[in-house]
């Protein structure tokens, strides 16, 4: 007995036609037929009765078993629906990589998608790269840059950016190292680089073969702050530099300066589509997918 044969017989159980149920169900007549001798042979009793020419009915027993499959189906759909309210109650939580700033876009267009989904709720989290596989088998949704979802497989995914997310060189406009709106090299060498201090190595190492790549030697000081933010507020002195990816926000600030790197990267979406139950998780993911970041 498969679902196919249960399916067949309610729908021609309601037709009473197997030319219907042969079209409700994208199938070929002889098909119904097959599945109907199926689902009779295994239970050992007659469910149609056949003896007029050119017409159906269900037997005694074909309407006491479609009576009893429509119970089972309406207590499928109610447990469905309570499971489905359970969910949309329970906080969908996206995980983000520790060390990296959420893309301002982002947060933007999920405060837009709150606004029109009310029973939507969610928990942003940032947890380590080690950390991916558990997140995903606990039915949640990890948000990373393509580097390592290429490294995770057997789960859905969705990349969000439309076109490859460039990283920059960032500095205040004071810093000594970009003049007239140029950049001096020599001068970004003499400097210190900041960096968030739980960065994944992956990342570090992009890092610095591109900047290495860009102005030769490392600058003379390299260090790792508590997160981005900390970061943020000790480039305000002037004297030090970050790399940043085209989301942050520093880019957009008056008071600061970038030069583009070589590195790219796109943002991918990671989910478990038989354990992240949230009745909104895949179309919040679309939502964000269809804006084009």
């Amino acid at each position: 007995m498969t679902i196919q044969d249960i399916t067949c017989f309610l729908i021609l159980a309601e037709t009473l036609n197997y030319t219907k149920t042969a079209e409700e169900l994208f199938i070929s007549q002889p098909a119904v037929t097959r599945h109907i001798n199926s689902l009779e042979a295994e239970l050992g009793f007659k469910l149609f009765d056949r003896s007029v020419k050119r017409k159906i009915t269900l037997t005694d027993t074909g309407k006491s078993y479609y009576d009893g499959l429509i119970k089972c189906k309406k207590i499928y759909e109610d447990t469905l629906a309570s499971i489905n309210i359970k969910s949309a109650e329970k906080p969908l939580i996206i995980n983000f990589m520790r060390g990296i700033r959420i893309p301002d876009v982002i947060v933007e267009a999920t405060a837009s998608y709150m606004e029109s989904h009310p029973n939507f709720h969610h928990f942003t989290n940032f947890i380590e790269a080690t950390d991916f596989v558990k997140a995903l088998e606990n039915g949640e949704v990890v948000v990373c840059q393509k580097e390592f979802a290429e490294k995770i497989t057997g789960y859905s995914s969705l990349q969000l950016t439309a076109n490859p997310t460039p990283y920059y060189l960032v500095a205040k406009n004071t810093h000594p190292g970009f003049e007239n709106g140029h950049i001096n090299l020599q001068k970004i060498k003499d400097t210190t680089l900041f960096l968030p201090k739980n960065l994944p190595n992956t990342l570090k190492e992009k890092y610095f073969s591109n900047l290495k790549a860009t102005i030769g030697d490392m600058p003379v000081e390299i260090m790792y702050l508590d997160s981005m933010d900390s970061v943020e507020l000790f480039l305000r002195s002037g004297r030090c530099f970050t790399i940043a990816n085209a989301f942050s926000s520093l880019l957009d600030s008056k008071s600061h300066v970038t030069y583009k790197l070589s590195f790219t990267s796109d943002y991918i979406a990671i989910w478990d589509n038989t354990k992240c139950i949230n009745p909104y998780a895949e179309d919040y993911l679309r939502y964000l997918k269809k804006l084009k970041l």
